[in-house]
């Protein structure tokens, strides 16, 4: 067990269960059971890119189901454990971590998972992962014998653990992706995790097969082999309320993304039992720094200080962020949160001055301010297929115009406002990030990220935080950085949205981290 860092959020189970529940029920009709093939049936709104971690942009449980990290971080985020691993150790420096492999560790189909393929899997990330950065740190893995794998470090770096507990660190079967090519892998790739996948139905589902060869370390499960059911489907089901009513009907047994219009009816539903998590990441509202009148700093921060987040929180039930790390992250300071809190909350007087002092007055009492004879007009690209942000922003246009702002609204999906925000074609943006530590930042507000801002002092900060191995250091460092960007507000953080589960009564064992990770070793039909 190797301690990370302290969390201030847990996952909860709302409706009467606990974290991992083990209440029993009569057996649903979700159950598919001839003989002894059990199936549990999980629904999700987004499809798949592909299921080769090393090739698509983003993940979902189908991929931490296919493969297999190293390490997982505890279900509170305070430390990191053995999942591949047999037992890990670190340098006292920090600048080495050797990890020690089981003998008999194999893939799903059966091919030997050696620490030379462990190696050769980190290559092939390097070459072709679009986050081939994340081991950049990385100076040499040296096989040190068959079981004895040591990634040498350029220097000491807390954020790589985030890296080797996630599914993009997870090792894959190269040799199988060398001799089928990238395109087939990535259709139907193989991983040491608890399935392999059976079939792909594109606007349909993933069916998965049990891995007989499976075996875990991770000490928070009982079961440390194979699953107790034999496949799991996992079906696309993008619109919310049908995913809902497939899990009421009985037809799936977990749902991921519970509206919120659907918290409380499953909430009172005997049948339902609903977990609840802490988004590891905030939502916000990105800003064009480069283009007038948002190049004054004036103006970003009037407009920060004009948005009511606890309105936000009321009507959206969200938490509010002041800051730009949540408590489901490793790196997340309160103190920090509470003094962002306290300089940058709703604030209308100061919001109306600051756009004062920058020129900014309602001179022909249209209730819109102006300055050499245009009104204040921005642009606010909203992301249809993100339901917070699209509820969130009608608020906001609304608060805005108190102060004499008049917001446009404009709906787009969320890939393509995040091709427009690295073009710098925007005002301001809506955007959110998902990652389990505070070295996200870097990725957004380092002068090397295709964000529209840049500060020299930032970047060093940024760059200086990766080599704090001391946690209550590194999140003070983060505190710092959090408030030099707030300074000059190139980006609003507005809330860490709360997400839901839904699982089905007879569905017992499930366990699931303050990240949102679902542990199915345990999980049982009943």
């Amino acid at each position: 067990f190797f301690i990370l860092a302290g969390a201030v959020v847990a996952t909860g189970c709302i409706g009467g269960g606990t974290q991992t529940p083990s209440s029993s029920a009569s057996e649903s009709s979700t159950s598919t059971q001839t003989q002894k093939e059990v199936t549990l049936i999980i629904a999700i709104p987004e499809e798949i890119e592909g299921t080769d971690v090393q090739q698509v942009d983003w993940t979902n449980i189908v991929h931490r189901l296919i493969v297999q990290p190293l390490v997982v971080y505890t279900l509170d985020l305070k430390g990191v454990v053995p999942d591949l691993a047999e037992s890990f150790e670190v340098s006292e420096d920090g600048t080495e971590i050797i990890f020690n492999l089981p003998k008999d560790a194999k893939f799903s189909n059966g091919d030997p998972l050696t620490v030379e393929v462990i190696k050769k899997s980190v290559d092939r990330y390097r070459n072709i992962s679009p986050y081939a950065d994340d081991f950049a740190v990385v100076e040499d893995i040296i096989v040190k014998d068959p079981q004895t794998l040591v990634f040498k470090l350029k220097e000491p770096a807390n954020y790589f653990w985030a890296v080797l507990a996630s599914e993009y660190g997870a090792p894959v079967d190269v040799d199988l992706a060398n001799e089928i090519g990238d395109e087939a892998f990535n259709r139907k790739a193989v991983g040491s995790g608890p399935f392999e996948v059976e079939e792909w139905v594109q606007a349909s589902h993933v069916t998965l097969v049990k891995n007989p060869y499976y075996k875990t370390h991770i000490p928070f499960v009982k079961n440390k082999g194979p699953f107790k059911f034999d496949k799991v489907i996992v079906r696309f089901i993008p619109d919310d309320f049908t995913r809902v009513g497939e899990l009421e009907a009985g037809n799936v047994h977990v749902i991921i993304d519970v509206p919120l219009e659907q918290v409380e009816t499953l909430k009172n539903d005997p049948n339902i039992q609903l977990f609840s998590y802490l988004q590891p990441g905030i939502d916000y509202i990105m800003i064009n720094t480069q283009k007038p009148p948002l190049d004054n700093v004036n103006v970003r921060k009037a407009i920060a200080l004009a948005i009511n987040r606890e309105e936000l929180a009321t009507v959206l039930q969200v938490r509010p962020a002041h800051g730009y790390l949540s408590p489901a992250q490793v790196g997340y300071d309160e103190t920090t949160e509470k003094e962002l809190q306290n300089e940058y909350s709703y604030n209308l007087e100061e919001a109306k001055e600051l756009l004062a002092n920058a020129g900014w007055k309602d001179t022909d009492g249209d209730g819109i301010v102006d300055k050499d004879g245009e009104p204040l007009k921005l642009t606010l690209m909203v992301p249809l297929d993100s339901p917070m942000l699209k509820k969130a922003a009608p608020i906001i246009q609304s608060q805005l115009k108190t102060v004499g702002v008049d917001l446009e609204l404009r709906e787009y999906e969320y890939t393509y406002i995040r091709d427009m925000t690295r073009k710098g074609s925007f005002d301001m943006a809506m955007r959110f990030y998902w990652w389990s530590d505070a070295d996200i930042l870097i990725y957004i507000f380092h002068s090397d990220a295709e964000y529209p801002w840049s500060n020299p002092e930032v970047d060093k900060m940024l760059e200086e935080a990766r080599s704090i191995v001391d946690f209550t250091k590194r999140a003070k460092k983060y505190g710092e950085i959090q408030k030099t960007i707030a300074e000059e507000m190139p980006a609003i953080p507005l809330f860490s949205e709360y997400q839901y589960v839904g699982v089905r009564k007879e569905v017992e064992g499930l366990m699931i981290g303050i990240d949102g990770t679902l542990y199915l070793n345990d999980v049982e039909l009943s």
